[in-house]
């Protein structure tokens, strides 16, 4: 099995299963969910099954071509029609076969070329490069470029995580497999992969994109006037306000560098800045080649993004990491926040604009702009239509309510919309902006970008009435308006239609079933369903609910949480966990303002003293921007205690909390994370009106299944252990590590909470109803590791 699949070393039963059963859901085109816990090498397995089937599919192509070819060269013409029937069928063959070979000794020549000349001289040549306004695929109303033809798109795998950090680490683990060969790209946002301090020192994403596009507008416009003017080079470098590192050859040649070696975002930005060049742009014109492409869950996720960047999922795959929380990220990529201050500035500039261009439009045309500058004014008038009261306060409305409240109800926005996009009239009041009117520095974003985001906000009130809400928010500080997505099935669908396979990965699926009720319902797709338990073995891990503290029950309700005494529970918890638990000890809590509340009490009652003359406290507090420093810092006092001979102070406490910073993607293995605990189950605030319209509309959509709980109900319990779930993983990082988890509450003793948690946490949890019986079997399993 290892041979099979190239894997790099001797796998375990659960990889060779893993792969397995990736390779076969690839081949016959259906869904897969794959569970597979931190530490048992899913990253790595992914690489080895879903590369081989894709080289395995190369090989299968061009073989079926040479064999068709064969077959038809040496059967026997039965009559004249054949014959000529024969020769054309051979003819077209020779050609397309001769056509794809042509392409793949280009595609080789370019990157070739691109190796010598980054070596050579990292394109410090100043040869008179093109410097066209040609958008690489950031913001085409129709995708297409010369660099992308239907011709050189190939099948590929678009392999989709969180964050940049994870997806730099699936990188990495390229490199060191049998696959480091492949041809890949990143995509990234200008945050990650900008070199122009201009545009990379700003402070928000809005901007930076606003600032780019400026530049790039500038750069055509300043050539086209030098060409027409006929300046000399002197006066054209003395001119400012472009992008130095945009060139169309450079990001053509550039692209080619990419796909010649596997590289992550630091070595891409690294290699771009020696060759003075747009790493931006150069992934994204490296896309129709790649083999592999590496992106972010939104550029994939929402169609608007995929035609942007003018991706083709048509016999490709894609494989979501991480995707525990897919159904909340789809549902928060599809809303839409506009603010009353952005959208009273565009109505602004939407008038300027008309006045000055409305005797060269066409009656038509001319329609159409007042009817976008009267919709944006309903818009903006909404909130006082809305919102009779000085008090601040918050309104969610149903989408028909809001279209009659705003008086939107009798415009086609189906039409408003088609011509805004078609028009391209958000790009040309920008740039009429640029160069007639100056921005004001009280704007949130950019008018383009508030346009194209009320032309969203028109595209979703198009949705049937159940499928989002309307919230309005009226604040002296800020209005806004917030369209909610409720359904996450529609906007998923498309990609499911459009793609061979799809693949939804992650160390925790767990309930498999909501995922298949909320974005599988509609598909008729055969589904895989593949959970794998833990490498380790039984004897390194060491689970325990404990439903009784030192001197009452243990219930973190928010109800229970105002109980005298609760917050000091957690206190004699720790301080007595602390001086049986060696390394690291973590602890969760449900909330920000939970931690903050059982810091202070515990403050005043001496629990922080003691517990600090046995580990060294650390806290991530709520807006704080030094998460990293605090963990470096609490990693350091780990490592440092567990050499130091006869120390009194055992290592270090770290307090978090459940979906913080903290909570996911860290990595506490071995002495960082030797007992995890977690104070509570972190549920939503049941009142949030927001979680309500959510709930209601499960409940009317699905059916009740769960011992007769309705569906609303049963989000919200998910919702809850999923972050409880992804908290718990953080320990147990690779097959030799070892930890004990304790959950504070006497809620995790009821079945239908721990049969949310993990099957390979579950299988192995204990209940302990006594503060000295779970410090007893803590202390064993810490002394029989010491042993072992």
């Amino acid at each position: 099995m290892a041979e099979e699949f190239a894997f790099p070393f001797e796998p375990y039963g659960v990889q060779k299963d893993f792969m397995k059963n990736l390779y076969d859901t690839l081949e016959k085109r259906k869904i897969g969910i794959f569970e597979s816990p931190t530490g048992t090498g899913k990253s790595l397995s992914i690489i080895c099954s879903a590369l081989k089937w894709l080289k395995d599919q190369q090989e299968h192509q061009a073989r079926k071509l040479e064999e068709e070819m064969q077959r038809n060269k040496d059967e026997d013409e039965p009559d004249w029609v054949n014959e000529q029937y024969q020769q054309q069928k051979v003819q077209q063959l020779v050609s397309d076969k001769q056509a794809t070979a042509e392409k793949a000794v280009r595609r080789q020549k370019r990157v070739l070329k691109s190796r010598k000349r980054f070596k050579r001289d990292n394109f410090s040549d100043k040869e008179n490069m093109e410097d066209d306004i040609v958008d690489l695929k950031y913001s085409s109303s129709d995708g297409s470029s010369e660099s992308d033809s239907e011709e050189d798109y190939c099948t590929k795998i678009f392999y989709c995580s969180r964050t940049h950090s994870q997806l730099s680490q699936f990188i990495n683990e390229i490199k060191k497999s049998p696959y480091s060969s492949v041809k890949v790209t990143i995509l990234g946002s200008r945050t990650n992969l900008c070199i122009n301090p201009s545009v990379s020192q700003l402070k928000s994403n809005n901007l930076m994109n606003e600032r780019c596009l400026e530049l790039r507008r500038s750069s055509a416009a300043r050539k086209k006037n030098d060409d027409e003017e006929n300046k000399d080079e002197e006066k054209k470098k003395k001119k400012k306000g472009k992008c130095e590192f945009y060139s169309s050859q450079k990001v053509r040649d550039f692209s080619s560098h990419i796909l010649s070696e596997v590289q992550d975002i630091e070595g891409l930005v690294g290699g771009a800045k020696e060759a003075e060049t747009c790493p931006y742009y150069s992934t994204r014109a490296a896309v129709p080649e790649a083999e592999v492409v590496l992106l972010p869950y939104n550029m994939i996720l929402h169609g608007e993004q995929r035609k942007s960047l003018n991706i083709r999922l048509k016999d490709s795959v894609v494989i979501i990491d991480e995707a525990h929380n897919l159904i909340e990220t789809i549902n928060e990529i599809h809303s839409i926040t506009i603010h009353k201050k952005d959208c009273i500035t565009t109505h602004r500039k939407l008038a300027v604009y008309l006045r000055k261009v409305k005797a060269r439009l066409k009656p038509i045309n001319l329609l159409h702009c007042k009817q976008v500058i009267h919709c944006v004014s309903l818009l903006a008038s909404s909130f006082k239509k809305i919102h009779f009261q000085k008090a601040p306060r918050t309104y969610l409305l149903t989408i028909g309510d809001f279209q009659t409240k705003s008086d939107l109800a009798d415009i086609n926005l189906f039409d408003l919309v088609k011509y805004i996009r078609e028009s391209h009239l958000a790009q040309k009041v920008q740039g009429y902006e640029d160069d007639v009117i100056k921005p004001t520095t009280d704007v949130t974003i950019h008018s383009r970008s508030v346009l194209a985001e009320i032309s969203s906000l028109f595209t979703a009130l198009t949705n049937a009435d159940s499928a989002g809400r309307v919230l309005v928010v009226c604040e002296a500080e800020g209005s806004y308006v917030r369209y909610i997505s409720l359904n996450s099935e529609d906007p998923f669908l498309p990609l499911l239609r459009e793609c061979r396979s799809v693949v939804l990965a992650g160390g925790t699926m767990e309930p498999v079933g909501e995922v298949q009720q909320q974005l599988l319902a509609s598909s008729s797709r055969d589904v895989t369903l593949f959970s794998c338990g833990h490498v380790i073995p039984p004897q390194n891990l060491l689970p325990i609910t404990l439903s009784h503290g030192k001197d009452m029950e243990l219930d973190f309700s928010f109800e229970g949480r105002k109980k005298p005494g609760t917050f000091q529970e957690v206190g004699n918890i720790l301080l007595e966990l602390c001086q049986v638990v060696p390394g690291g000890l973590v602890c969760f809590f449900p909330s920000y303002q939970s931690l903050t509340d059982c810091k202070s009490i515990l403050q005043k009652s001496g629990h922080v003293d003691k517990i600090s003359k046995i580990k060294t406290l650390f806290c991530d507090e709520a807006g704080s921007k030094n998460s990293d420093g605090i963990l470096e810092q609490y990693s350091k006092r780990v490592r440092s205690a567990k050499g130091a001979s006869g120390a009194t102070n055992t290592g270090a406490l770290l307090l978090s909390v459940l979906g913080g910073r903290m909570s996911e993607g860290i990595n506490f293995s071995d002495d960082l994370g030797r007992c995890v605990v977690v104070v509570g189950l972190p549920f939503a605030n049941p009142s949030d009106p927001v979680l309500q319209e959510k709930m209601r509309y499960l409940d009317t959509t699905l059916k009740s299944s769960e011992e007769g709980r309705t569906p609303g109900q049963t989000y919200y319990e998910n919702k809850c252990m999923k972050s409880v779930n992804q908290a718990i993983g953080r320990a147990i990082r690779h097959a030799n590590d070892y930890a004990a988890i304790v959950l504070l509450d006497k809620r995790y003793s009821s079945d239908r909470i721990n049969k949310k948690l993990p099957a390979w946490i579950r299988k192995h949890l204990r209940h302990s109803n006594s503060l000295p019986q779970t410090s007893g079997m803590i202390r064993n399993f810490f002394k029989e590791r010491e042993v072992a």
